[in-house]
């Protein structure tokens, strides 16, 4: 995530917090207004990215966002890994294709991390949020329906709390809505 083109735009397209505390990062409180765009990330950057990417500082993450790509627990004729398995194979990096029937205009794109090694118990989950302002051109007129965050999760769901380790687990539910077709 962050790449336009053949450029590295992380730092200029990602809402990051303003400074960097351990107990900001990851968001565990499933009903937390920094489940939007994390800790800060109302606000957006200063600087953003050429080509895709303008205006859309006034985006707080408050408004309802659909689902767009997932990557979860993958089973294979070669074995099973997770999504942040791949992610981390790919040095923290995740190609996205915007849907070609997307609404036009100025977007804000939300990308979540769920670490599950501690989501046996009510709160353990931890959810590594980052916003990227983008703008999508050419695109068709589709904008739909969402989910609101906080909202979108109970503590309860499969995905946000589940046991991954002791040999039972077999397969991952991804909380939230399913991924849009446009």
């Amino acid at each position: 995530m962050g790449k336009v083109g053949s450029e590295d735009q992380e730092s200029s397209c990602a809402r990051h917090p303003p400074y960097v505390q351990p107990s900001i990062n990851p968001v565990t409180d499933i009903a937390s207004n920094d489940l939007r765009c994390n800790v800060g990330g109302a606000t957006g950057v200063a600087g953003l990215c050429e080509v895709p990417v303008a205006d859309a500082t006034t985006a707080d993450g408050s408004s309802e966002l659909f689902k767009i790509v997932e990557s979860g627990y993958l089973t294979t004729a070669a074995g099973s890994t997770w999504g942040t398995e791949v992610l981390n194979e790919n040095y923290e990096r995740f190609e996205v294709m915007i849907p070609p029937g997307l609404v036009a205009g100025d977007n804000l794109l939300r990308a979540e991390d769920i670490a599950l090694h501690a989501a046996s118990q009510p709160g353990g989950a931890q959810l590594y949020v980052t916003c990227y302002q983008i703008r999508v051109s050419g695109g068709g007129g589709v904008a739909p329906a969402g989910v609101r965050f906080p909202g979108a999760y109970n503590e309860s769901d499969p995905g946000i709390q589940v046991e991954v380790w002791g040999g039972g687990f077999s397969e991952d539910t991804i909380p939230g809505p399913a991924v849009v077709s446009v």
